[in-house]
């Protein structure tokens, strides 16, 4: 059986928590876009990790974890996870990567700052984009350029002679050696130098042997480059439309695509927002979500549920079930407010705009819904024992969406979890 977990908001959902529960039960966990941008939090055997690349896989023993070929890849920051969770678990993780992943390498990093993007857009300044770029340049630097030390060198070397003459006046860049990137790249990949293969093989036969597979999303739907609030989104596809080319399996055979929600909404970063609450409300919601990225730190802008971006982020994932998260931080409220349409031009839109500018203009249209002072859930285990109106929330959502919501998360630890269906 395959299962897919893809974010439905701008990222941060709680995929994290939500993959690693899943795990338990998977025999293979992929990794399928991104890179050291996405930022997964999980609890596990009381310990706390900030992962931004290691499959959830990583933390049990019989489950391998696949770096597929639509991630890239921060060699310095994989090394160092492994070397975490190898410590935390005492085990080497069994961890392997696809030859064609791209690598983040050091001047990738330098160009965010150099060209601006990064407080243009609201980056998390890791050298997403710029790697990226370099992949559909035709010029940048791959996993299985590791196991070929000598061409290694000379596709840097290529890159680096380009950088130099675009930029002859920064050091930072004039100092960059060929010889020495690649030396470190391969000390550093040291761990994984033995895993680096065809991923997509390997995935396909596990697929074939009907094995438990588990593919793992990085950011959600609002931040993918196609379909997306552009330009303030990735530089990677983040929608199951992205899966198959990601670890080169024409539309693959997923049975579960589970989506990810929280039951309020986020982002990180500038781009549109039309339920952002700039008030006490928002600030509420942030200190009680604890709504800080995993990646940089910054503080999340917070707001109400909002039913259009969730209902467009279903439809394009095809989702068929929804794990809604942090329920638990909406304890408390009197009220509760769902966005269910916009206010654009002086018009009622339901459909989500695929322009950010034109979503800068949209003015959410709000449903009041009954809140609960009931601010303690973190001991119910069914989902009958929640509160009357915390479980009319989610019938709500339920119909919003269009899909049930099998899972809910009512805090951070994997027990404060109930599953409905899963």
């Amino acid at each position: 059986m395959a299962t897919a977990i893809l974010g439905l908001q701008w990222g941060d959902e709680g995929k994290g928590k939500i993959t690693h529960l899943l795990a338990r039960r998977a025999d293979m966990v992929v990794r399928f876009n991104g890179g050291p941008n996405a930022g997964h939090t999980v609890i596990d055997r009381g310990k706390k990790f900030g992962t931004h690349l290691i499959p959830a896989g990583a933390f049990y023993p019989d489950t391998m974890s696949v770096l597929a070929g639509g991630v890239v890849i921060d060699l310095s920051i994989l090394r160092e996870e492994i070397d975490a969770i190898a410590e935390h678990v005492g085990y080497s993780p069994d961890v392997y990567v696809a030859e064609n992943a791209h690598l983040i390498l050091p001047y990738h990093r330098l160009l965010e700052e150099l060209e601006g993007s990064g407080s243009r857009f609201g980056t998390t300044r890791r050298g997403i984009g710029p790697a990226y770029r370099d992949k559909a340049m035709h010029i940048g630097v791959r996993a299985g350029d590791l196991l070929r030390p000598d061409v290694l060198q000379q596709r840097l070397q290529w890159r680096i002679d380009l950088l130099q003459r675009m930029w002859p006046d920064v050091t930072e860049v004039q100092a960059f050696r060929a010889e020495e990137l690649a030396a470190n790249a391969i000390e550093q990949a040291q761990p994984i130098l033995e895993s680096i293969g065809d991923a997509s093989e390997r995935i396909q036969a596990a697929l074939r042997a009907e094995r438990n597979v588990l593919f793992e999303g990085a950011q959600g739907a609002l931040l993918d480059v196609d379909h997306g609030s552009y330009p303030f989104v990735t530089s990677s596809p983040t929608t199951f439309a992205g899966l198959g080319q990601s670890i080169g399996i024409p539309v693959p055979d997923v049975e579960e695509r589970l989506g990810i929600a929280k039951a309020y909404t986020t982002r990180v970063g500038a781009g549109p927002f039309p339920t952002e609450l700039s008030d006490e409300i928002g600030e509420r919601l942030q200190q009680a979500g604890g709504e800080y990225g995993v990646t940089t730190g910054r503080p999340r802008r917070c707001g109400w549920l909002d039913g259009v971006a969730l209902r467009y982020a279903v439809r394009v994932n095809g989702a068929t079930a929804i794990a809604l998260t942090k329920l638990d931080v909406l304890g408390g409220f009197d009220s509760l407010r769902i966005c269910t349409g916009y206010e654009l031009d002086g018009r009622v839109v339901e459909r989500f705009p695929l322009s950010g500018e034109v979503v800068n203009r949209c003015r959410p249209i709000y449903e009041d819904v009954a809140g609960w002072n009931d601010e303690t859930m973190d001991t119910v285990r069914r989902f009958e024992n929640l509160p009357a109106a915390a479980k009319a929330y989610v019938d709500r959502v339920e119909a919003i969406a269009g899909v049930p919501v099998s899972i809910v998360s009512i805090g951070p630890a994997p027990e404060q979890t109930i599953m409905r269906s899963l």
